[in-house]
């Protein structure tokens, strides 16, 4: 085999490698399906420059045309979801996959139509798509370079930096192999290009935690190898078999890729599903702890009583001088109500709307609150005064503002100030809280209100999301801004209370 062929090959298992230790965080990070997808994607060009060059056949480069394609909209979903911008530019992502897509899909029927694939391979189809792919491609490593320089943190930028080389190499020099089969004078780089690409992206995911912490990403990886390795060889066989018959090769090919990918997805799912449910087992196991906390005290003190009188009643003792006992146990069998119907409305989030003083609210739950201070961390309260009333649930209300402060207080170990705000806006009244701590990079920051997700070893991923389903059921929002470096301030808007016709009267009045 020539050199070219030899680079196509392990260009191909390496992208092969990658696409497999991408699939093990899928669901994890919204990083690993579009790198996977970008991965087997550039996987399946280069075998087919190898498939061109071993067996001469053109419909190998019609196959490589389509996958070289599928590249851009991958690498744009990688882009924006590094970026933190997939779910607000998800309209550019989707529309460039169906796009692509048409066009790859026109690729592919074109092998058994001699008449389109003529008319595909043309300079002028070829400045079309160049035409269509560079202002995307443009866009997106300006977003990348536009990220690199605002990253607060060392690692981030290390990772953007390690980034924007990456698929620089991976896909950009594809455009060098465009360029060339348009008859331009042009070297053909893209294997070299996505050759050279995989330390880079490789370094990126596996030193740098493209996809966060992971204590197995050196056993995916050495699996995500193996497997690379196996499929190759499995290549290389069915090519020196079935060198001269080019329709046994293509369902070969296929028929392997299709297994890796099986493969792939049979551990893949397996791992997902042993996660998800340590996962909800670890979150069942957090909220039953919590739960047994806010039971034992009135039940200890239910107790106690039912004791004390219990021996009374043995010494044939009257109950009659002991009756703040008998109101003990009605207390605190009400107090064991309440906290059943708290936990009740927690899961449900079904408000119960009572007039509410949000200053009086946070007062409350910070004088708790800085029990718990670290030590290190300065509590400061900006309250502003003649607060409009609102209504609302104290204890829901009261719970998301406590999980507000305790992720503050987590967010600075080494101390910082805690500054907590209340003040009102056109249509609502606010409670804001900030933090002086390390801050959220985009990625963390786009997902921070979705269910289960956490960045803490110990953290059930419910925090956050709780705050969210309480605002929305009160008919308010839940906003974060964040920045690395730079601190965290969340805020929780809730509607004012209509004013009452008497007040209206009055304010007219005056």
């Amino acid at each position: 085999m020539t050199g070219a062929m030899w680079v196509s090959l392990l260009a191909c298992a390496g992208q092969l490698a990658l696409a497999g230790i991408a699939l093990a965080r899928v669901g994890r990070s919204p990083l690993a399906l579009p790198l996977s997808l970008l991965s087997i994607a550039l996987s399946t060009w280069n075998f087919s420059a190898f498939g061109q060059a071993r067996s001469g056949d053109t419909g190998w480069r019609l196959v490589g045309f389509a996958a070289a394609l599928m590249t851009l909209p991958c690498a744009v979903h990688f882009i924006l979801a590094f970026v933190g911008r997939r779910r607000r530019s998800a309209w550019a992502m989707y529309g460039t996959y169906g796009v692509m897509s048409a066009l790859a899909f026109t690729m592919l029927v074109a092998i058994g139509v001699p008449s389109l694939a003529q008319r595909i391979n043309t300079v002028p189809f070829g400045i079309a798509v160049s035409l269509l792919v560079l202002p995307i491609l443009t866009t997106g490593f300006v977003l990348l370079a536009r990220h690199l320089r605002r990253s607060g943190l060392p690692d981030e930028r290390a990772r953007a930096g390690l980034v924007l080389l990456g698929l620089a190499l991976l896909v950009a020099m594809l455009l060098t192999d465009l360029a060339a089969d348009m008859g331009l004078p042009v070297l053909k780089l893209g294997n070299l290009g996505t050759l050279l690409g995989l330390p880079v992206m490789a370094t990126a995911s596996l030193r740098f935690q493209l996809f966060g912490q992971d204590a197995r990403a050196t056993s995916a990886a050495v699996h995500a190898v193996v497997l690379a390795l196996v499929g190759v060889l499995a290549y290389l066989a069915l090519f020196r078999v079935f060198a001269a018959e080019s329709g046994a090769l293509v369902v070969g090919t296929t028929a392997i890729t299709f297994s890796l990918l099986a493969a792939a997805r049979r551990v893949v799912t397996g791992f997902v599903t042993r996660r998800e449910r340590m996962e909800q087992l670890a979150t069942l196991g957090r909220f039953s702890a919590q739960m047994s906390h806010d039971l034992r005290n009135p039940i200890a003190a239910l107790k106690g009583a039912a004791q004390y009188l219990k021996e009374e009643h043995a010494r044939g003792h009257s109950w009659e001088a002991h009756g703040e006992f008998l109101d003990l146990l009605l207390e605190q069998v009400e107090r064991l109500d309440r906290v059943a119907g708290t936990y009740q409305r927690l899961a449900r989030v079904e408000p119960l709307r009572r007039p509410l003083d949000l200053n009086r609210l946070v007062d409350g739950v910070l004088s708790l609150q800085a029990f718990a201070n670290p030590g290190d961390v300065v509590l400061t309260k900006v309250l502003a005064p003649g607060q409009p009333a609102c209504e609302g649930d104290e204890d829901l209300l009261a719970n998301a503002l406590e999980n507000l402060v305790r992720n503050a207080f987590e967010a600075m170990p080494t101390g910082g100030t805690l500054t907590v705000r209340t003040f009102e806006d056109a249509s609502a009244v606010v409670v804001s809280v900030e933090d002086t701590g390390s801050g959220m990079d985009a990625r963390t920051r786009e997902r921070a209100f979705d269910d289960f997700f956490t960045t803490k070893a110990t953290g059930s991923g419910l925090g956050l999301a709780f705050v969210r389903r309480v605002a929305e059921a009160h008919g308010g929002t839940a906003s974060l801004t964040s920045g690395e470096g730079r601190g965290t301030i969340l805020r929780l808007r809730l509607p004012k209370s209509p004013a009452l016709p008497s007040q209206q009267s009055k304010g007219e009045a005056a």
